[in-house]
């Protein structure tokens, strides 16, 4: 009988010490769960941004309300590689509206124009890739597409060089054996 109670009480304090461990990771989860909704609901009063990537996706719109459009797109990038898919296709969606944005800012002759539509044009589809029924993100791709259109009949840019008749080249193939 005393060995089994000796059982019995080596089994109770390991049910004590388990229920404790439990007990201090819960607590901090909650707490940690606490400080990030904290930071949700003002982003712009926090000091420390929590490292959660739906904190991380709100200090990128803060960023971008404050015009630090390489500072959001940084952290929509980070959000990128540890968010859930929702979050991920949103962050999609704004890093192409920043690009755009910056791009509509720029003339039709600045020679930056466009990769920056095109790098929205490439955000936009990873955004509906992830998420089909984003329609923001297909008007902005619409949008993008007049920008820098992707039909070489509608775009004198897709126009190639031709090559007059008393400059071409012509090459002959040859074979060579290896050993």
């Amino acid at each position: 009988m005393n060995n089994l109670l000796l059982i019995a009480r080596w089994l109770l304090l390991g049910v004590i010490v388990a229920s404790a461990v439990l007990l201090l990771s819960s607590s901090y989860r909650l707490w940690n769960e606490q400080q990030v909704n904290s930071y949700l609901l003002e982003p712009e009063q926090a000091e420390v941004v929590p490292d959660d990537p739906r904190a991380r996706f709100a200090h990128a719109g803060v960023m971008v309300r404050q015009e630090d459009s390489d500072a959001a797109l940084e952290e929509l990038t980070g959000v990128l590689g540890e968010a859930e898919l929702g979050l991920q296709s949103l962050a999609y969606f704004n890093r192409g509206n920043i690009n755009l944005r910056e791009a509509l800012k720029l003339s039709s002759s600045d020679g930056r124009q466009i990769p920056l539509v095109e790098l929205a044009k490439q955000d936009y589809r990873s955004a509906l890739t992830l998420d089909a029924t984003m329609w923001n993100a297909r008007y902005n791709l619409e949008v993008a597409l007049r920008v820098v259109p992707e039909d070489p009949d509608n775009n004198a840019d897709f126009e190639k060089n031709v090559i007059s008749s008393q400059r071409s080249i012509e090459s002959k193939a040859f074979k060579v054996d290896l050993p």
